[in-house]
Protein backbone atom coordinates (compact mmCIF):
# COMPACT_ATOMS: atom_id res chain seq x y z
CA UNK A 1 0.00 0.00 0.00
CA UNK A 2 1.20 3.51 -0.77
CA UNK A 3 0.15 6.85 0.59
CA UNK A 4 -2.58 8.55 -1.35
CA UNK A 5 -1.56 12.22 -1.18
CA UNK A 6 -4.09 13.54 -3.70
CA UNK A 7 -5.92 15.42 -0.96
CA UNK A 8 -2.80 17.08 0.44
CA UNK A 9 -2.09 20.68 -0.37
CA UNK A 10 1.21 21.62 -1.93
CA UNK A 11 2.77 24.52 -0.02
CA UNK A 12 5.28 25.36 -2.71
CA UNK A 13 5.19 27.17 -6.00
CA UNK A 14 2.41 29.72 -5.77
CA UNK A 15 4.02 31.78 -3.01
CA UNK A 16 7.66 30.85 -3.46
CA UNK A 17 8.74 33.65 -5.78
CA UNK A 18 6.86 36.29 -3.82
CA UNK A 19 8.34 35.13 -0.53
CA UNK A 20 11.83 34.82 -1.95
CA UNK A 21 11.67 38.31 -3.44
CA UNK A 22 10.48 39.65 -0.10
CA UNK A 23 13.32 37.91 1.68
CA UNK A 24 16.02 39.11 -0.67
CA UNK A 25 14.98 42.64 -1.57
CA UNK A 26 12.90 44.12 1.25
CA UNK A 27 15.79 45.03 3.53
CA UNK A 28 16.36 48.76 3.33
CA UNK A 29 19.74 48.66 1.61
CA UNK A 30 18.56 46.00 -0.85
CA UNK A 31 15.45 48.08 -1.61
CA UNK A 32 17.53 51.20 -2.25
CA UNK A 33 19.92 49.38 -4.57
CA UNK A 34 17.12 47.54 -6.34
CA UNK A 35 15.36 50.85 -6.91
CA UNK A 36 18.59 52.28 -8.29
CA UNK A 37 18.94 49.39 -10.75
CA UNK A 38 22.04 48.05 -9.02
CA UNK A 39 21.03 44.38 -8.79
CA UNK A 40 22.83 42.00 -11.15
CA UNK A 41 20.81 38.77 -11.64
CA UNK A 42 21.89 35.45 -13.09
CA UNK A 43 25.23 35.14 -11.26
CA UNK A 44 25.94 31.49 -10.48
CA UNK A 45 29.39 31.96 -8.94
CA UNK A 46 31.13 35.21 -9.92
CA UNK A 47 30.87 37.97 -12.47
CA UNK A 48 33.42 40.48 -13.68
CA UNK A 49 32.50 44.15 -13.43
CA UNK A 50 34.48 45.86 -16.22
CA UNK A 51 35.48 49.39 -15.27
CA UNK A 52 36.36 52.09 -17.76
CA UNK A 53 37.82 55.52 -17.05
CA UNK A 54 39.15 57.99 -19.58
CA UNK A 55 41.01 61.31 -19.41
CA UNK A 56 40.11 64.16 -21.72
CA UNK A 57 42.44 67.09 -22.50
CA UNK A 58 41.36 70.01 -24.65
CA UNK A 59 44.02 71.11 -27.14
CA UNK A 60 44.46 74.05 -29.43
CA UNK A 61 42.93 73.17 -32.79
CA UNK A 62 45.53 72.68 -35.54
CA UNK A 63 46.25 70.45 -38.55
CA UNK A 64 48.55 68.14 -36.59
CA UNK A 65 47.27 65.12 -34.65
CA UNK A 66 48.41 65.11 -31.02
CA UNK A 67 47.38 62.22 -28.83
CA UNK A 68 46.72 62.95 -25.17
CA UNK A 69 45.01 61.32 -22.24
CA UNK A 70 44.54 57.69 -21.30
CA UNK A 71 41.67 55.25 -21.32
CA UNK A 72 42.01 52.69 -18.55
CA UNK A 73 40.08 49.44 -18.44
CA UNK A 74 40.12 47.51 -15.15
CA UNK A 75 37.80 45.13 -13.38
CA UNK A 76 36.40 43.99 -10.07
CA UNK A 77 34.81 40.64 -9.35
CA UNK A 78 31.42 40.16 -7.70
CA UNK A 79 31.33 36.72 -6.08
CA UNK A 80 28.06 35.39 -4.68
CA UNK A 81 27.74 33.15 -1.66
CA UNK A 82 25.42 30.12 -1.63
CA UNK A 83 22.92 30.10 1.23
CA UNK A 84 20.20 27.75 2.40
CA UNK A 85 17.74 27.79 5.31
CA UNK A 86 15.88 24.62 6.33
CA UNK A 87 13.49 23.66 9.11
CA UNK A 88 11.13 20.76 9.80
CA UNK A 89 7.66 21.43 11.27
CA UNK A 90 5.51 18.73 12.80
CA UNK A 91 1.74 19.48 12.79
CA UNK A 92 1.23 16.96 15.62
CA UNK A 93 3.19 19.23 17.94
CA UNK A 94 0.36 21.76 17.70
CA UNK A 95 -2.45 19.43 18.75
CA UNK A 96 -1.83 19.88 22.47
CA UNK A 97 -1.36 23.64 22.16
CA UNK A 98 -3.85 26.49 21.87
CA UNK A 99 -4.56 25.57 18.23
CA UNK A 100 -6.76 22.68 19.38
CA UNK A 101 -9.51 25.19 20.20
CA UNK A 102 -9.84 25.96 16.50
CA UNK A 103 -10.36 22.32 15.55
CA UNK A 104 -13.56 20.30 15.37
CA UNK A 105 -13.50 16.71 16.58
CA UNK A 106 -11.37 14.56 14.30
CA UNK A 107 -10.32 17.53 12.21
CA UNK A 108 -6.72 17.75 10.99
CA UNK A 109 -4.70 20.91 11.44
CA UNK A 110 -4.73 23.06 8.33
CA UNK A 111 -1.07 23.95 7.94
CA UNK A 112 -1.83 26.28 5.04
CA UNK A 113 -2.59 29.13 7.42
CA UNK A 114 0.50 28.46 9.46
CA UNK A 115 2.84 28.13 6.52
CA UNK A 116 1.67 31.48 5.20
CA UNK A 117 2.43 33.15 8.51
CA UNK A 118 5.64 31.23 9.07
CA UNK A 119 6.75 31.99 5.51
CA UNK A 120 6.21 35.71 6.03
CA UNK A 121 8.13 35.55 9.31
CA UNK A 122 10.97 33.64 7.68
CA UNK A 123 11.11 36.13 4.82
CA UNK A 124 11.36 39.00 7.28
CA UNK A 125 14.09 37.30 9.32
CA UNK A 126 16.10 36.43 6.21
CA UNK A 127 15.78 40.03 5.00
CA UNK A 128 17.16 41.34 8.31
CA UNK A 129 20.17 39.01 8.13
CA UNK A 130 20.76 39.97 4.50
CA UNK A 131 20.64 43.66 5.45
CA UNK A 132 23.49 43.17 7.92
CA UNK A 133 25.46 40.89 5.60
CA UNK A 134 25.25 43.41 2.74
CA UNK A 135 27.43 45.72 4.83
CA UNK A 136 29.18 43.51 7.39
CA UNK A 137 29.48 40.19 5.57
CA UNK A 138 32.95 38.70 5.93
CA UNK A 139 34.08 35.37 4.50
CA UNK A 140 36.48 35.06 7.43
CA UNK A 141 33.80 35.60 10.07
CA UNK A 142 32.92 32.85 12.55
CA UNK A 143 29.29 33.97 12.38
CA UNK A 144 27.47 31.62 9.95
CA UNK A 145 25.04 34.40 9.07
CA UNK A 146 27.85 36.68 7.93
CA UNK A 147 30.47 34.42 6.32
CA UNK A 148 28.79 33.73 2.98
CA UNK A 149 30.08 36.83 1.13
CA UNK A 150 32.11 39.98 1.78
CA UNK A 151 29.95 43.03 2.46
CA UNK A 152 30.61 46.63 1.48
CA UNK A 153 32.44 47.52 4.71
CA UNK A 154 34.66 44.44 4.47
CA UNK A 155 35.50 45.33 0.87
CA UNK A 156 36.48 48.85 1.89
CA UNK A 157 38.44 47.62 4.92
CA UNK A 158 40.48 45.30 2.70
CA UNK A 159 41.73 48.25 0.66
CA UNK A 160 43.00 50.65 3.31
CA UNK A 161 43.79 54.27 2.49
CA UNK A 162 46.36 56.07 0.37
CA UNK A 163 46.93 53.52 -2.37
CA UNK A 164 45.68 53.45 -5.93
CA UNK A 165 42.04 52.45 -5.96
CA UNK A 166 41.65 52.89 -2.20
CA UNK A 167 38.69 54.77 -0.70
CA UNK A 168 39.06 58.32 0.57
CA UNK A 169 39.70 58.56 4.30
CA UNK A 170 36.74 60.24 5.97
CA UNK A 171 38.35 60.40 9.41
CA UNK A 172 40.99 62.84 8.19
CA UNK A 173 44.17 62.56 10.24
CA UNK A 174 42.41 60.20 12.66
CA UNK A 175 40.95 63.28 14.34
CA UNK A 176 37.94 61.44 15.79
CA UNK A 177 38.09 58.59 18.29
CA UNK A 178 34.35 58.42 18.93
CA UNK A 179 31.01 59.47 17.45
CA UNK A 180 28.74 61.50 19.72
CA UNK A 181 25.75 63.82 19.42
CA UNK A 182 28.20 66.66 20.03
CA UNK A 183 30.64 65.91 17.22
CA UNK A 184 28.49 64.20 14.58
CA UNK A 185 28.00 67.50 12.74
CA UNK A 186 31.76 68.07 12.63
CA UNK A 187 32.30 64.52 11.39
CA UNK A 188 29.79 64.99 8.57
CA UNK A 189 31.41 68.32 7.72
CA UNK A 190 34.80 66.62 7.48
CA UNK A 191 33.39 63.85 5.29
CA UNK A 192 31.76 66.44 3.06
CA UNK A 193 35.04 68.33 2.69
CA UNK A 194 36.82 65.32 1.15
CA UNK A 195 34.08 64.00 -1.13
CA UNK A 196 35.34 64.57 -4.71
CA UNK A 197 33.85 67.82 -5.96
CA UNK A 198 32.76 66.15 -9.20
CA UNK A 199 30.34 63.97 -7.23
CA UNK A 200 28.56 66.73 -5.32
CA UNK A 201 25.94 67.39 -8.01
CA UNK A 202 25.18 63.72 -8.68
CA UNK A 203 21.57 62.83 -7.83
CA UNK A 204 22.49 59.47 -6.32
CA UNK A 205 25.10 60.81 -3.89
CA UNK A 206 24.37 59.53 -0.38
CA UNK A 207 25.76 59.23 3.12
CA UNK A 208 25.00 56.00 5.00
CA UNK A 209 25.41 55.19 8.68
CA UNK A 210 23.93 52.81 11.22
CA UNK A 211 20.59 53.67 12.77
CA UNK A 212 22.48 53.93 16.07
CA UNK A 213 24.65 56.67 14.59
CA UNK A 214 21.62 58.26 12.91
CA UNK A 215 20.05 58.54 16.37
CA UNK A 216 23.03 60.62 17.50
CA UNK A 217 22.64 62.73 14.37
CA UNK A 218 18.98 63.30 15.22
CA UNK A 219 19.97 64.39 18.72
CA UNK A 220 22.29 66.95 17.15
CA UNK A 221 19.46 68.22 14.93
CA UNK A 222 17.28 68.74 18.00
CA UNK A 223 20.10 70.43 19.92
CA UNK A 224 20.71 72.74 16.98
CA UNK A 225 17.00 73.66 16.93
CA UNK A 226 16.56 72.22 13.43
CA UNK A 227 12.96 71.16 13.91
CA UNK A 228 11.76 71.66 10.35
CA UNK A 229 11.94 67.96 9.49
CA UNK A 230 8.75 65.92 9.40
CA UNK A 231 8.33 62.96 11.76
CA UNK A 232 7.99 60.72 8.70
CA UNK A 233 11.51 61.56 7.56
CA UNK A 234 12.94 60.89 11.00
CA UNK A 235 11.00 57.64 11.38
CA UNK A 236 12.14 56.37 7.99
CA UNK A 237 15.75 57.18 8.88
CA UNK A 238 16.17 59.25 5.72
CA UNK A 239 16.87 62.96 5.77
CA UNK A 240 18.54 65.65 3.68
CA UNK A 241 21.33 67.14 5.74
CA UNK A 242 20.79 70.91 6.18
CA UNK A 243 24.51 71.66 5.93
CA UNK A 244 25.69 69.49 3.03
CA UNK A 245 22.41 69.00 1.18
CA UNK A 246 23.20 65.28 0.85
CA UNK A 247 20.62 62.64 1.71
CA UNK A 248 21.59 60.69 4.81
CA UNK A 249 20.34 57.17 5.49
CA UNK A 250 20.22 55.27 8.75
CA UNK A 251 20.67 51.57 7.93
CA UNK A 252 20.35 48.65 10.32
CA UNK A 253 23.01 46.81 8.36
CA UNK A 254 25.66 49.25 9.62
CA UNK A 255 24.65 49.16 13.29
CA UNK A 256 27.45 48.65 15.78
CA UNK A 257 30.22 49.56 13.33
CA UNK A 258 30.76 53.29 14.02
CA UNK A 259 31.37 53.63 10.28
CA UNK A 260 29.99 56.09 7.73
CA UNK A 261 30.07 55.73 3.95
CA UNK A 262 29.57 58.46 1.35
CA UNK A 263 29.36 57.65 -2.35
CA UNK A 264 27.13 57.09 -5.36
CA UNK A 265 24.56 54.31 -5.33
CA UNK A 266 25.56 53.63 -8.93
CA UNK A 267 28.93 52.35 -7.66
CA UNK A 268 27.41 49.77 -5.28
CA UNK A 269 26.16 46.43 -6.61
CA UNK A 270 24.19 43.44 -5.39
CA UNK A 271 24.56 40.14 -7.21
CA UNK A 272 22.14 37.21 -7.16
CA UNK A 273 21.04 34.21 -9.17
CA UNK A 274 17.38 34.97 -8.53
CA UNK A 275 16.22 34.16 -12.05
CA UNK A 276 17.58 30.63 -11.79
CA UNK A 277 15.60 27.64 -10.54
CA UNK A 278 18.25 27.02 -7.90
CA UNK A 279 16.56 29.73 -5.84
CA UNK A 280 13.75 28.23 -3.77
CA UNK A 281 11.51 29.29 -0.93
CA UNK A 282 8.95 26.62 -0.23
CA UNK A 283 7.05 24.41 2.16
CA UNK A 284 6.79 20.74 1.20
CA UNK A 285 4.70 18.08 2.90
CA UNK A 286 6.68 14.90 3.53
CA UNK A 287 4.06 12.10 3.49
CA UNK A 288 6.43 9.54 5.02
CA UNK A 289 7.32 11.58 8.11
CA UNK A 290 4.02 13.51 8.14
CA UNK A 291 5.97 16.71 8.54
CA UNK A 292 6.19 20.04 6.79
CA UNK A 293 9.66 20.84 5.53
CA UNK A 294 10.69 24.45 4.95
CA UNK A 295 13.44 25.14 2.43
CA UNK A 296 14.97 28.39 1.17
CA UNK A 297 18.03 28.62 -1.06
CA UNK A 298 19.58 31.58 -2.83
CA UNK A 299 22.82 33.22 -3.91
CA UNK A 300 23.88 36.69 -2.91
CA UNK A 301 26.92 38.94 -3.03
CA UNK A 302 28.12 42.55 -3.14
CA UNK A 303 30.79 44.64 -4.85
CA UNK A 304 31.82 48.28 -5.26
CA UNK A 305 32.96 49.43 -8.67
CA UNK A 306 34.97 52.64 -8.09
CA UNK A 307 36.17 52.42 -4.50
CA UNK A 308 38.44 55.43 -4.99
CA UNK A 309 35.32 57.61 -5.22
CA UNK A 310 33.92 56.36 -1.92
CA UNK A 311 34.56 58.38 1.22
CA UNK A 312 34.91 56.00 4.16
CA UNK A 313 34.84 57.09 7.80
CA UNK A 314 35.89 54.75 10.59
CA UNK A 315 37.40 55.29 14.01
Amino acid sequence: MAFNVNGLSNYTKEESLQLLTKAMFTSKTASLLSGAGQVLPGIKSAEILPLLSSDVFFQADSCSYQSSGNTTISQRTLTVGKVKVQETLCPKDLETKYTQKALAAGEAIDMGVFTEQIGAEKAGDIAEIIETAIWQGDLNSSNPNLNKWDGFLTILDSLGFGGAGDPIRGNVGGAYSSITASNIDDILGTIYSVIPAALLDKPDLFIAMGTDTFRLYRQWLVGANLFHYSPTEIQSMEIIDPITGIKIYGLNGMNGTNKIVAGLWSHFFLGTDLMNEEENFEFIFNPFERRIQFHAAFKYGTQISFCDQVTYFKL
